[in-house]
């Protein structure tokens, strides 16, 4: 059943991330930031809100926001960068990535956790 509800939920979530892509006015990589942000804020506030692990939890985290996210996007755009021997655009923009992405995440996590405790 949980394959099932992955499978429905990374629909959704590729969907949503493609969408949001292509309709922001910004360059790629921006697009990509921005995407990432968010799905690293959301998949914070699911990680603090659901304590059972369950159905829903799979739902949400691994089927919709995992998918939702674009690291595989993020890491062939830092490839590209490489490729090109822009190695400073390649490291800065990983760093960046992930500073932004953890950051989000732990404010996802707290923010939530003050809001029901």
């Amino acid at each position: 059943m949980n394959l099932l509800i992955i499978f429905c939920g990374g629909g959704i979530g590729a969907l949503l991330r493609y969408s949001i892509i292509i309709s922001l006015p910004y360059d790629q990589n921006i697009n990509i930031y921005l995407v990432n942000l968010i799905g690293c804020f959301l998949m914070g506030i699911i990680f603090a809100y659901f304590s059972n692990k369950g159905q829903i939890y799979v739902l949400l985290s691994i089927g919709i926001v995992g998918s939702f996210t674009t690291m595989s996007a993020f890491t062939n755009n830092s490839l590209e960068l490489m490729l090109a021997t822009k190695y400073f655009q390649a490291f800065t923009y990983s760093l960046i990535m992930l500073v932004i992405c953890l950051s989000a995440n732990i404010i996802g996590y707290a923010f939530i956790k003050k809001l029901i405790l």
